[in-house]
């Protein structure tokens, strides 16, 4: 322990031969640290504080979403283009002469600029809900007005974003859906045409709501089948009557009865006739107008052969009753043959017809079940586009009418009047350690380029020689009070070095003040 004392004297010792030099950088590097420090300009910082209410009493769930939101404006808040009109809005831009500068500044800017959360700062589900919805933003700037202008530019621009994106991105997704729903609806249209189209051209070949086609033709099979059984049995009916009458008859009567009933049923086929082309024609046409004509010959001969069988028919007293009333029933058999005969002959034609396109009805069904599949579906897309819509817009209003976001500043932007930074008495005292480090740095350093041997032992532990003796230096007085005026030369300035940094410490404003004058 004792060697390594001595030994840390002898270094000592040898750095003292160059204590001068040390001096000299150590007034060097004072003095520059010293200019350096009472350059930098003063920064004066402006800060504004707000709060995001985010409770909605219409909401159903929670604040989330909102919470992303303001994520997003406070990201956005930073971003290059918003720092840049921020610039420009408070002159900031008037510093920089070149495009260069203006991004150099507008970098600068970012940088200083700070928008932080109360909620930050806590671990990690330790804020509270006021915590995380409290904002401090804060600039700092060489003008306290700068500062504060560039604060509230800031405060206002998070506000206008924080209220309006809330119903930005709702407007815009309102827009779209509107887009879509105009594109479904057109395609719908299309579809619906097309459908019909379809249906105009295959009319008599698609599936209705008794079924698709062969279960129509077996439809329609069956029913001819129950009609020619129905007619047979007319038929038969008919036969019998006419025997009745036949048997019951006599002489003129029986022969003008007969001839009553096949007028009768002229008139009834005649007026059948009428009314089937009446379906598929109009009044004015040629086939409507020939059976009008026929049916008026046929009625007006039926009610001739009346007006001469009348007397006779009455003249038969009950007898005549009894054939007058097989007679009736007679015609009306007569017409239910004629009737059953028709409609026989139209069933038969429907299912030739359908018979004739036996081939191409099942393509025709799948042709059209395509077609009702999309329609469906562009329909049920179109509905459920309609639907959210309506949600949207029922969103966007509550929004509006309710109370979603509500801002409110706490404390509105304000810079001190003296300044936040630099702090230069934590900087002078640092250029004064730094001016005597590198001073004692460089005693050492020029001990080491310039070595001499201190004492007696230093020689032995070097060259292993040993040392019979040591002759010390006689000093005269004349010496001794040279040698102690040098140092206290040294000391005294070293005093004044430190000295004057205790001055600079006490008169520090004035003496910033005439620098930045000098600088300016």
């Amino acid at each position: 322990m004792d060697q390594l004392l001595r030994m840390i004297l002898d270094e000592l010792r040898g750095a003292w031969r160059f204590r001068w030099p040390a001096m000299a950088l150590a007034w060097v590097v004072a003095i520059g640290g010293t200019a350096y420090v009472l350059s930098l300009p003063d920064l004066f910082e402006a800060r504004a504080q707000v709060f995001l209410d985010t409770t909605d009493p219409l909401s159903r769930g929670g604040d989330g979403d909102v919470q992303m939101r303001i994520a997003y404006v406070r990201q956005t808040l930073l971003s290059t283009p918003n720092v840049e009109s921020v610039a420009r809005a408070t002159d900031l831009d008037l510093r920089a002469a070149t495009p260069e500068a203006f991004q150099r500044l507008v970098a600068d800017l970012r940088t200083k600029i700070s928008v932080r959360s109360g909620g930050e700062g806590a671990r990690r589900g330790g804020a509270s809900s006021f915590q995380r919805n409290l904002y401090n933003i804060s600039y700092r700037d060489q003008s306290r007005q700068s500062a504060e202008r560039v604060v509230q530019t800031l405060l206002n621009t998070f506000q206008e974003q924080s209220l309006e994106s809330n119903l930005r991105d709702d407007i815009q997704a309102l827009r779209f859906l509107d887009g879509q729903a105009d594109t479904y609806r057109q395609r719908l249209e299309q579809s619906e045409a097309a459908m019909s189209d379809f249906r105009r051209r295959h009319g008599g070949m698609l599936p209705g709501e008794t079924g698709g086609f062969f279960g129509r033709l077996a439809t329609l099979q069956e029913q001819l089948r129950q009609t020619r059984a129905d007619l047979q049995i007319a038929i038969e009916k008919r036969a019998t009557l006419a025997r009745q009458v036949e048997a019951a008859g006599s002489g003129d009567e029986g022969g003008a009865g007969s001839s009553l009933v096949e007028l009768e049923s002229q008139v009834v086929q005649a007026q059948r006739r009428v009314d089937e082309l009446r379906l598929r024609y109009t009044d004015v046409h040629p086939s409507v107008t020939s059976a009008q004509q026929t049916l008026a010959a046929l009625q007006a001969r039926l009610d001739a052969r009346r007006d001469e069988l009348g007397p006779l028919l009455s003249a038969g007293g009950a007898g005549g009753a009894v054939v007058a009333n097989v007679r009736i029933a007679l015609g009306r058999a007569e017409v239910e043959v004629t009737e059953l005969r028709s409609r026989e002959g139209d069933l038969m034609r429907r299912i030739g017809e359908l018979q004739e396109r036996l081939d191409i009805a099942p393509q025709l069904e799948a042709e059209l079940a395509g077609l009702t599949r999309d329609y469906d579906v562009l329909r049920s897309q179109y509905e459920g586009l309609l639907q959210r819509r309506e949600q949207m817009s029922f969103e966007i209003e509550r929004k509006r009418q309710g109370r979603q976001l509500e801002f409110r500043i706490i404390e509105p932007p304000f810079a001190q009047q003296r300044p936040v930074a630099p702090d230069r008495p934590m900087l002078l005292v640092t250029v004064l350690a730094a001016a005597l480090a590198v001073g004692a740095g460089l005693s050492f350093l020029l001990h080491l380029l310039k070595p001499v041997f201190i004492s007696s032992s230093a020689i032995y532990q070097e060259l292993q020689i040993p040392v019979l003796g040591a002759v010390s230096m006689a000093w005269t007085p004349k010496a001794t009070r040279r040698r102690r005026s040098a140092e206290l030369a040294f000391i005294g300035v070293l005093l004044v070095l430190v000295g004057g940094f205790g001055l600079l410490f006490v008169r520090l404003p004035e003496v910033t003040e005439l620098a930045q004058r000098l600088l300016s």
